[in-house]
């Protein structure tokens, strides 16, 4: 079930961004972008006892974006990163867009997000500069009439 953040979520969120880092690239004060998103209502996540999985959005209505997710290795392919998306596209009714940046067809660990991504209707776009970690990036767009 996803719900939004909340103060008591970080410690176990910001566990989470330290398993996926390696993936990702640094993400230096991630705790403020959390605390800013808690505050705003912009963070969801999934948790049994600690955070499966979050995400964070941004961007204004008609042009939404997902900004960060991730799910926990323990808990991938058990349907939490779907959820969340869902989450996201229940939070933007349509006309609408949402964006999101996620890994290049040549990162293996990130096909898994790439074939979420795709199952749910977003459409490949531009390639994105490199991530921090080096890695290429491209950008995904779900444009809902």
């Amino acid at each position: 079930m996803v719900e939004l953040a909340t103060e008591a979520d970080i410690p176990s969120w910001l566990m989470l961004v330290r398993e996926v880092e390696p993936l990702f690239g640094p993400m230096p004060a991630f705790d403020i972008t959390l605390r800013n998103k808690i505050a705003e209502g912009s963070a969801f996540c999934v948790r049994d006892g600690a955070v499966l999985g979050g995400v964070l959005v941004g961007g204004a209505a008609p042009d939404h974006w997902i900004r960060w997710l991730a799910v926990r290795a323990t808990a991938r392919e058990q349907g939490v990163g779907g959820a969340l998306v869902a989450a996201v596209l229940a939070r933007c009714p349509p006309p609408c867009t949402i964006s999101l940046a996620t890994f290049g067809a040549d990162n293996p660990e990130g096909r898994p997000a790439r074939r979420l991504y795709e199952r749910l209707g977003f459409e490949a776009h531009e390639i994105l500069p490199r991530g921090p970690e080096g890695g290429t990036r491209q950008k995904y767009v779900l444009v809902r009439a």
